[in-house]
């Protein structure tokens, strides 16, 4: 395996196992539709909820699902519910509600440019897949009459579209991950699915050393895919800089928003601006 090839995935799993990102951009999931994103916090949990949008930005591991449900019936709008000393309250203090939305917006928007990062590592991922495949094909015609080793290249094609799919995927999962434990298993993810798509790599470069011994004009063209393999793994580096620049700024982003929010909080319990959840 090329050293640049081994250094594009290196760098991706170093990158993909950099900071968590706390609070993500809203994504669709199963029916109903609601759109999530959650944060790590310390203290008491808390989430800000749009009614309108039925949105919710949450943090802390004692969030009360059932309560906030509740509320997003019988309440129209924004809404901060939050637990101190163990119960629930909430406030729709407008003011109050402004500077928590504000706080998280850079946070959020940083999300959004990660999530769009991952799924550009995703294409690329599948785009060297499919090169893999065609350098499979033609180790079918190479091998003329090599049964064996036309097979090999082309099990060993599908098996890297396939991981560069799931590497792909596990990259967006690091990126929207919402708890250090989900982060923690993506990036597990990522440099396994890097280490098996190296030694898919190595093998099928050892099947088309091979090949090539037998036919050097059909194995020109598999060089030349490889080549463009090669090429189509170099944005992951530039596009691995950039989510580990992302992260650090989100991880700072979050802290600072999670840092108002819990002011916020402070502020609606001393001027009686919020009211106990029964």
């Amino acid at each position: 395996m090329s050293t640049s090839h081994r250094l594009i995935l290196s760098l991706a799993g170093i990158v993909l196992g950099g900071s968590a990102l706390a609070v993500q951009p809203p994504a669709p999931p199963a029916p109903p539709s609601k759109q999530i994103s959650i944060s790590m916090g310390s203290g008491d949990g808390y989430a800000l909820v749009d009614s309108s949008e039925d949105s919710v930005t949450m943090a802390g591991t004692d969030v009360d699902g059932q309560q906030i449900k509740q509320l997003q019936r019988s309440l129209k709008g924004h809404f901060l519910w939050f637990r101190d000393q163990g119960k629930g309250y909430v406030t729709q203090d407008a003011a109050l509600l402004a500077r928590v939305r504000d706080a998280w917006k850079p946070s959020q928007q940083l999300g959004l440019e990660m999530s769009g990062l991952g799924k550009q590592m995703s294409e690329h991922g599948r785009a060297m897949g499919e090169l893999g495949s065609k350098m499979g094909a033609h180790g079918q015609a190479q091998a003329n009459g090599g049964t064996r080793d036309a097979e090999q290249l082309q099990a060993l094609g599908r098996q890297q579209q396939e991981l560069g799919r799931k590497l792909g995927e596990a990259a967006r999962r690091q990126a929207q991950a919402g708890t250090e434990t989900a982060r923690r298993a993506a990036v597990r993810d990522v440099e396994r699915l890097q280490q098996q798509m190296e030694d898919a790599q190595d093998a099928m470069e050892e099947v088309n050393d091979r090949i090539a011994a037998k036919q050097e004009v059909e194995a020109a063209k598999v060089d030349a895919l490889s080549r463009q393999m090669d090429q189509r793994g170099k944005p992951m580096e530039t596009l691995g800089k950039q989510m580990e620049v992302l992260g650090r700024q989100q991880e700072k982003a979050s802290k600072a928003a999670d840092k108002t929010t819990r002011q916020v909080i402070a502020q609606a319990l001393s001027e009686g601006k919020a009211k106990l959840v029964r």
